[in-house]
């Protein structure tokens, strides 16, 4: 009994995570109006200030595009980046069980328009409910229900629309 108290104190700190829970998983968004890209596919530098680029640019720097699509004015180089995956998982003590399958690809959505970046939309996932006891990021509580309510699931991007929010792209 003292190995395994000894064993558990030893390893509860590395998980930065501790409790009993269970939950679901999920896909958000969130919106970069001047992303800087990187040389590398689906890698970002993070410059205070980043300069516009172009389409070209950008499928110069990451190879072609494995989407394109419109939205409004705007045309959208979709790069996959990994997969999305949607599903429940448990975290008992310090023990994370995943019970997860993969439901399509996270993306990174670059809007240009008259061929110049508008901004990116980036997935990512996320646990979107639990119920259980967790300690993490410094502090502990009980979760029931919806969680990180203060992040976003589906994102717009404004400037690919008029300020009436219809698409321009369709009218004559």
């Amino acid at each position: 009994m003292k190995k395994l108290i000894l064993l558990l104190a030893l390893v509860m700190p590395l998980s930065g995570c501790v409790g009993l829970a269970v939950g679901t998983f999920g896909t958000f968004e969130t919106k970069v109006s001047k992303p800087d890209i990187s040389e590398e596919r689906n890698q970002f530098d993070y410059k205070i200030e980043a300069p516009t680029f172009t389409k070209e640019a950008l499928v110069n720097s990451w190879g072609e595009a494995d989407e394109i699509i419109q939205d409004g004015v705007c045309e959208v180089l979709i790069y996959h980046d990994g997969y999305s995956w949607s599903g429940v998982g448990a975290f008992v003590v310090v023990v994370p069980i995943p019970l997860l399958v993969p439901s399509g690809y996270d993306e990174n959505r670059f809007y240009f328009k008259d061929g110049y970046s508008v901004g990116l939309i980036k997935e990512y996932g996320e646990v979107t409910s639990a119920l259980g006891y967790m300690c993490g990021s410094n502090e502990c509580k009980f979760l029931s229900g919806t969680v990180n309510t203060e992040k976003t699931k589906k994102v717009e991007m404004a400037e690919c629309h008029d300020s009436t929010g219809i698409d321009v792209s369709s009218t004559n």
